[in-house]
């Protein structure tokens, strides 16, 4: 008889690589990631330099751009702003200064209707006529650049200002964490997966005190007894535990007995959730930092470059 073949047994999946900090990237909007959109705008050039100087005030009182104040009014060529191009052809349509059957306007109609509107609000008729000859459609940045690599592309089409914000290079970078904090954050993340499968896949999250490295407190979902207890709502509510308060939790005592490092309050850990972690995970610190009373906190000694969770110790998940 021919020996029965059984298949191996499966091997546990490895989910994280620790030494793959590389996956640890930004998840970042589209305003960090894609190049600011353009929108047209009409401007005239002036030959006459010395003009410019008594055009601009004449402009910002008559044909104000509020939308567009991330700009620089007056390009590299001395060539003029005059206003969004959507918005002037509706203004001056809407005023009368144009006339078009097809709604359609040629750059002769709004040369003739900038011309009547600029004389009709008192603007110096040789600054009207020196801008009003060369009306054109030119394509700048909508709003304002926030990476240095999304102003240079900006700054190509027209002048614009722009703010550096260190933070948000960082974050687009993924450089805001070191490879330490990567670490710490994948193991972490391991061990959300670890507990998540030991509960037939449940969502399962954990609250970190980032100063201490410890776990302050563990969550998994119950969507199935209310959908509202969602991972974070309940991760967000043992939290509170920790903190003498919570509604959703068991009447677990916020006793250290159980860590080996007194002082830490594990009322927001499930005793069956850190004995799992603790079996697996044996380099991880389990215990909520106790509140500090308010008596005990004295603004004038904190520097205030201090974040909340430094000055207050943590309270809810500010912090944590």
């Amino acid at each position: 008889m021919a020996e029965s073949l059984s298949p191996p047994a499966p091997k546990k999946p490895k989910i994280i690589e620790e030494n793959s900090l590389s996956m640890i990237k930004s998840i970042l909007p589209d305003d960090l990631t894609q190049p600011v959109q353009l929108v047209d705008v009409y401007a005239g050039r002036i030959e006459d330099n010395p003009s410019i100087s008594k055009l601009i005030p004449e402009l910002n009182r008559c044909l104000k751009i509020p939308g567009l104040q991330h700009l620089k009014r007056v390009g590299r060529d001395g060539t003029i702003i005059l206003a969004e191009a959507s918005e002037l052809e509706q203004l001056l349509k809407r005023e009368g200064y144009v006339v078009s059957g097809d709604n359609s306007l040629s750059s002769e109609d709004i040369q003739i209707g900038i011309a009547k509107y600029f004389q009709r609000n008192n603007v110096n008729d040789s600054l009207v006529k020196s801008i009003c000859t060369t009306v054109a459609i030119k394509k700048v940045a909508r709003c304002q650049p926030k990476l240095k690599w999304q102003y240079d592309d900006a700054n190509k089409h027209w002048p614009c200002k722009f703010h550096p914000n260190k933070y948000s290079e960082n974050l687009y970078a993924n450089m805001v964490f070191s490879d330490n904090e990567k670490t710490f954050h994948t193991r972490i993340m391991a061990a959300c997966l670890f507990l998540a499968r030991q509960f037939a896949n449940n969502p399962a999250g954990i609250c970190v005190n980032p100063k201490l490295r410890r776990i302050a407190a563990v969550g998994m979902g119950k969507s199935g007894e209310h959908p509202m207890m969602h991972c974070p709502m309940v991760l967000i509510d043992n939290v509170a535990v920790s903190q003498n308060g919570g509604i959703w939790h068991n009447s677990r005592e916020h006793s250290t007995s159980v860590d080996s490092e007194h002082g830490f309050i594990l009322g927001g850990i499930d005793p069956e959730h850190m004995r799992l972690l603790k079996d697996e995970f044996t380099d991880l610190k389990f215990g909520a930092q106790p509140i500090k009373p308010i008596e005990s906190i004295n603004l004038d000694d904190i520097s205030p470059h201090e974040d909340n969770l430094a000055k207050y110790g943590p309270y809810l998940c500010t912090g944590l």
